[in-house]
């Protein structure tokens, strides 16, 4: 009972926060990585082998930390056993895709098929990770299961079973906490700590279902530091890294209690405002815009000082998706820097038939 209870203990108490973080920091490069490999196919010739090298030194980094992480954990390795081969056959995938990558270099007719690879080998790590996270998800389960039986053990010998009695208490609150940190990591952006686009998506589809039912205004914007490349490129990335984390510090500063802030990419972010009218929004974008204009960082000449971009849009009684919405504030973001950037530039759905008839007040507003 003693070696089982002690058995039972070492495994419940076992801490998986590093290897989640490591695998939800490689979720996250995934997509940018397939975003900027699309972006590669459009550029000059000697772009694309570039974004490959990036792309392949990238995963072999984050492939090395999650295996390393995993080896740590003795009674993990056997639940994980199985998914070794995957381990294998991706490292060995990007080491032919760097070897391709050297040969494209000399012959440019195998860049297209280079990049075909690359976005393949990109599906199939997104799908290792999210096989991992699922094996984690399950093993936190059993964690729970090995706690309540030992729960009953201990009242049945509480006796002559103190110390393990003593135990059992402090595992369940590391694992209590451990798992509330974990459910943090998925709902929140590690480096910002805004809500992340998983946990925005929830929340808009609960706003939509909202603002259906009130029949009520629900408005989106998209935000995007301008040259944020160039802040990374003559400070370095831990600086450009601080301006997010202080530039997200007054981002929600200005935020309502009701808005929704998420960080959604490398120097992007998203506010869902509810129950809030276009005009109220224009009003709102543009503090946010001169205030971020007008905050100064102290690691970076009063010249290099980033400015944002913003697109507004707006849905009015909930009749269009998320998609749809943030595909509206997107193209008036994309409008925004066209026109030159540290700007607000709105896009508004088409009102349909029954809105015209019904909504004209409303309308009329918006145009004013």
């Amino acid at each position: 009972m003693g070696s089982y209870v002690y058995s039972a203990c070492q495994k419940a108490s076992a801490d998986y926060t590093k290897l989640v973080s490591d695998i939800i920091l490689a979720q996250q490069a995934t997509p940018q990585l397939r975003t900027a490999l699309e972006e590669a196919s459009h550029q000059p010739s000697n772009e694309p082998i570039e974004y490959i090298d990036y792309f392949v030194s990238v995963s072999k980094q984050h492939l090395n930390n999650i295996q390393t992480t995993i080896e740590r954990h003795r009674y993990l390795t056997s639940d994980v056993q199985y998914l070794t081969h995957h381990f294998i056959e991706l490292d060995s995938r990007l080491s032919i895709l760097n070897q391709q990558a050297l040969e494209a270099q000399q012959r440019p007719e195998l860049i297209e098929p280079l990049l075909r690879d690359a976005m393949e080998i990109s599906g199939s790590q997104a799908w290792f990770y999210n096989q991992l996270l699922e094996e984690i998800h399950a093993i936190s389960l059993q964690q729970r299961l090995v706690m309540q039986r030992l729960s009953i053990a201990v009242s049945v010998l509480l006796v002559l079973m103190v110390s393990a009695a003593i135990t059992l208490c402090l595992a369940v609150i590391h694992l209590h906490r451990q798992r509330n940190l974990m459910y943090q990591l998925m709902l929140t952006d590690e480096l910002t700590g805004l809500y992340n686009r998983r946990h925005l998506v929830e929340v808009a589809f609960a706003a939509l279902t909202q603002a259906q039912r009130d029949k009520a205004p629900l408005s989106l914007l998209l935000l995007d530091l301008d040259h944020f490349k160039q802040i990374n490129d003559k400070y370095g990335h831990p600086s450009g890294d601080e301006v997010l984390r202080q530039v997200s510090i007054k981002l929600r500063q200005l935020s309502r209690p009701s808005d929704t802030l998420a960080r959604i990419g490398g120097e992007e972010f998203c506010l869902l405002m509810p129950s809030t009218s276009t005009h109220d929004a224009l009003q709102v974008a543009d503090r946010l815009r001169r205030e971020i204009e007008a905050n100064k960082l102290s690691d970076l000449d009063p010249h290099d000082n980033p400015t944002i971009s913003i697109g507004v849009t707006t849905g009015n009684g909930g009749t269009l998706t998320f998609e749809q919405l943030y595909s509206f504030a997107d193209k008036a973001l994309y409008q925004a820097k066209a026109l030159g950037r540290n700007r607000v530039e709105s896009l508004l759905p088409p009102l349909t038939s029954s809105s015209e008839n019904t909504d004209k007040a409303y309308m009329q507003s918006l145009i004013s």
